[in-house]
């Protein structure tokens, strides 16, 4: 999740908080980005496809209580971190001598703010060998956010010992307010045998900017919904469909996220952008990667990093 924009009150003193979401440190100078491959089949795409809404709860949700129970540490974590840097040295009591980094980096593709931008959609890879060892560690692998002043953010979330799709809250409570586990059942209903979900988040009425994140249900071809919210945005008119990661540093200088993500595969593909209720795939025209950082910043060596079709398919491995 990104850094917000200049609200202050609902986040209180500087909301430029970068919740679990918000970079804390200039993005860095774009890589060369690749040339652009023939495009995948929309047959293959259900956020192009003809989908319809279900008129269904995504199966498996929490209780909005348990949702806050599990997460709202994880929320006032970045709440309390946004005024310091993306980067820098820091200690714990205990620590001794030893300084941590605290490190907040991105990679993905970012969707260029532009008139009439109603939604984007992904297909996201989610995996249950991620191993989140302690609690400076929070992985939104992949996160993804439209552009337009969305209300909603739908993020897979890792923490210790979990791992959910949720949807944040940017325009009431600015926290996450739904969130469905990564279970046997999730993966029956909402993944196609791949490990890897689809989800959108389109807005539903321009009037209200009502926004409805939603699942595409594999088993009965249709759209279940997970959160829907309207108001007005305390967050980004921009857009992002990224890998996003909190941690810090151990004695040898590695992030645990390293740890906790080594082998595993991180990816997107069938990016979409819905721009006046049309849909087109992440291209330079709508899109680009303005929140970027070098692979340095993720602290992983090892680590790969791609982005395999610009801009509508990116794949990071460790």
């Amino acid at each position: 999740m990104k850094r917000v924009r200049t609200t202050a009150g609902v986040l209180g003193a500087g909301a430029a908080l970068l919740l679990a979401c918000g970079l804390g440190v200039p993005a860095a100078t774009a890589l060369p980005a690749p040339e652009r491959t023939a495009p995948q089949s929309a047959a293959a795409n259900p956020c192009t496809s003809a989908a319809a809404d279900s008129g269904r709860q995504v199966a498996g949700a929490l209780p909005r209580a348990e949702v806050h129970r599990q997460l709202d540490a994880q929320a006032e974590r970045h709440r309390a971190a946004r005024e310091l840097p993306g980067k820098g040295p820091v200690g714990a009591p205990g620590d001794g001598s030893r300084l941590k980094v605290d490190i907040h980096p991105a990679q993905g593709t970012a969707f260029k703010e532009a008139a009439g931008r109603d939604g984007a959609c992904a297909t996201h890879t989610v995996s249950r060998e991620v191993d989140v060892t302690e609690g400076s560690t929070t992985i939104y692998t992949p996160t993804l956010y439209p552009a337009g002043g969305s209300c909603i953010e739908l993020v897979t979330v890792y923490t210790q010992g979990r791992a959910t799709v949720s949807a944040w809250d940017w325009c009431k409570s600015v926290n996450f307010e739904a969130s469905v586990p990564i279970d046997d059942a999730f993966l029956a209903a909402y993944t196609d045998g791949s490990s890897a979900y689809t989800g959108r988040v389109v807005r539903t009425d321009a009037g209200s900017n009502t926004w409805t994140a939603s699942l595409y249900n594999h088993t009965t071809g249709a759209w279940d919904e997970v959160f829907t919210q309207s108001g007005q945005t305390q967050g980004r008119n921009d857009g992002w469909d990224i890998y996003e990661l909190y941690s810090t540093t151990d004695a040898s200088n590695v992030a645990y996220s390293c740890h906790a993500m080594a082998g595993l595969t991180f990816e997107s593909s069938n990016i979409s952008v819905r721009t006046d209720g049309q849909w087109a795939a992440a291209s330079p025209d709508n899109s680009d990667t303005h929140y970027d950082q070098p692979d340095s910043a993720f602290y992983c060596p090892g680590r790969s990093y791609s982005m395999v079709n610009q801009y509508d398919h990116w794949k990071a491995v460790g």
